[in-house]
Order: C-alpha cells, then sequence, then structure tokens
C-alpha cells in the first residue's frame, strides 16, 4: 500500500473517532442536563408541598376554612343564578317558534 493511502486512511479512522467522541459527549452533556431539570423540579415540588404543609398549620383555626367555605357558597350562588335564566330563554325559543308556524 502507498504512503498516501495509508495515510488517509488513517485521517478518516480519526476522524470518525473523533466524531464518535463528540457525539457521546453531547450525550452525556444533554444526559446531565436532563438530570439538572429534574432535580430542580423535585426541589421546587418539595418547596411547595413545605410551604404547604405549613398553609396548613397556619388553617387549624377553621377561620380559612369558614372563609374558603364562604368563597365557593359564592361562587355556586352565582352558578344557580344563571343556570335557571337559560332554561328560561330555552323555553321560550320554542314557544316563539310554534308561533311563527
Amino acid at each position: 500500500m502507498k504512503n498516501s493511502t495509508k495515510i488517509k486512511a488513517t485521517l478518516l479512522l480519526t476522524s470518525l473517532a473523533c466524531a464518535a467522541g463528540a457525539t457521546a459527549a453531547l450525550v452525556l452533556l444533554q444526559k446531565k442536563r436532563e438530570e439538572e431539570v429534574y432535580h430542580e423540579a423535585e426541589l421546587k415540588a418539595m418547596d411547595e408541598l413545605e410551604e404547604m404543609m405549613r398553609a396548613e398549620s397556619d388553617c387549624a383555626s377553621c377561620a380559612c376554612a369558614e372563609e374558603c367555605a364562604s368563597v365557593e357558597d359564592a361562587y355556586q350562588d352565582t352558578f344557580d343564578e344563571e343556570a335557571p335564566a337559560e332554561e328560561a330563554a330555552d323555553e321560550e325559543e320554542p314557544a316563539e317558534k310554534s308561533l311563527e308556524d
């Protein structure tokens, strides 16, 4: 084999080895980033859980529960008022259609 052929083969093998190494490094870097994101999300979830636990201990005095219940009642009352109005509008439409026929 000629020297130039050997050099070309060596350069080709070297470039393939470099490309494989670079690909492996990128894969490892991506895995490390994913682990960091997962770890950050885990820490955030743990912090939120701690805050909820603290808020629960603050609500031991039923004052918070009463306030939440009053808000829910007001919301439900609003919904209850809207439902009959919609039903009345639906009932009026067929009556109007029968008059037109």
